[in-house]
């Protein structure tokens, strides 16, 4: 039987908890020709949404899903769409034929066939005017297709890494999302500052121009109801009152909640209780201690008294409140604030909601483990 709790990809709807009302809403706004801006922090779910959403509507529209995370340049931006579209439902059916060659020669470049079968290409351009043509030459072919195309660009963010006055790729996108009547586009992120700058900033090319969502975690009650279902039908019965005791444990973060219940459902006997999780869990998280050997030298000394006391604390509604310096030995509420402010700008902690935690979960969990 295969592992209902997915940690990488998306299989089906059987397989997706919950969110609804973000399906319906994306839907909405992508068959009313509303483009559309999606916050979430990395790991919450924003991807399989996406691709949720486009097993729905499929038959509708043409579906490019990229991710534009780790590109520093508008080449890599124009090679990660030209390869989303390479693997889209566009090309579904029709295989690497005519039109696949077409659009590859329009970009100026060539394809590679790779291990998985599958086309790829890789864009190379020594000067700005070419990419920018190229890139022009993308969204005109994607404005004549014979179906309308939703354009999903998750880490959307990352473009400013890039954008300047020698390369506005702000401005360019702009432009021809202006002019372009047969696609929807959807912008995803992961850092809050950045999208909002983006997309609020009154001089900047994208302000106020797409609805905005704000991505939260899946509500606890329906979540719970997945996992026990999913374990019932496994034949493998579970606690619910510890189900909902690792939700809370995991503050509902998607990928930390699938990554540990896909641990608990492939043990050959399944914990009745916190304690016996616990006993199975220690190991599981001490394998994460290779990811973290280094974050001593990452950050500073002080930097990391801070995020061991996160460790011990789990939810914190005032880092600077007496109650948890006195935690992390600190007599100085500003020195605090500095820790607090580096930490968030290096994401090792966040604001979720009206309280602060380390951004990793397993992080935390590995730290009070150890402490």
């Amino acid at each position: 039987m295969t592992n209902p709790f997915l940690i990488k990809g998306y299989l089906s709807a059987a397989y997706f908890c919950d969110r609804e009302k973000e399906t319906e809403k994306i839907i909405t706004a992508i068959r009313n020709r509303q483009d559309l801006t999606i916050h979430a922090y990395r790991r919450l779910g924003k991807s399989a949404l996406l691709k949720h959403v486009e097993n729905q509507v499929g038959k509708e529209f043409y579906f490019v899903y990229t991710d534009i995370w780790g590109t520093s340049s508008v080449s890599d931006f124009l090679r990660e769409v030209s390869n989303g579209i390479i693997k889209s439902n566009i090309f579904s059916k029709r295989g690497i034929g005519q039109r696949l060659q077409e659009f590859i020669k329009s970009i100026g470049t060539s394809f590679t066939i790779g291990l998985d079968g599958r086309p790829s290409i890789d864009v190379i351009y020594n000067d700005q005017h070419s990419v920018f043509k190229s890139l022009e030459e993308v969204m005109a072919f994607l404005d004549n297709q014979d179906k309308p195309v939703v354009l999903a660009i998750d880490e959307f963010q990352e473009i400013k890494k890039y954008d300047s006055a020698k390369t506005p790729i702000e401005a360019t996108l702009r432009k021809l999302t202006q002019n372009s009547q047969n696609v929807r586009f959807i912008y995803s992120g992961s850092e809050y500052h950045l999208i909002n700058e983006i997309f609020n900033t009154h001089n900047r090319p994208f302000y106020q121009s797409t609805r905005m969502m704000q991505l939260g975690s899946i509500p606890k009650q329906e979540y719970q109801k997945f996992i026990v279902n999913h374990f019932k039908k496994g034949k493998k019965p579970i606690n619910e009152t510890l189900v909902e005791d690792i939700l809370e444990y995991a503050y509902l973060h998607t990928y930390y909640v699938q990554a540990i219940f896909n641990y608990l459902f492939g043990l050959p006997e399944v914990p009745s209780n916190w304690q016996e999780f616990e006993q199975v869990y220690y190991p599981f998280i001490e394998e994460k201690g290779v990811f973290y050997a280094e974050l001593p030298q990452r950050i500073t000394p002080q930097q990391f008294v801070v995020t061991k006391a996160f460790a011990k604390a789990g939810k914190v509604t005032s880092p600077t409140g007496s109650e948890f310096l006195r935690l992390a030995n600190f007599t100085n509420s500003s020195s605090m604030r500095r820790a607090v402010k580096a930490l968030e700008e290096k994401q090792i902690i966040i604001k979720d909601g009206d309280f602060y935690r380390l951004y990793d979960v397993f992080l935390g969990h590995y730290l009070k483990f150890n402490s």
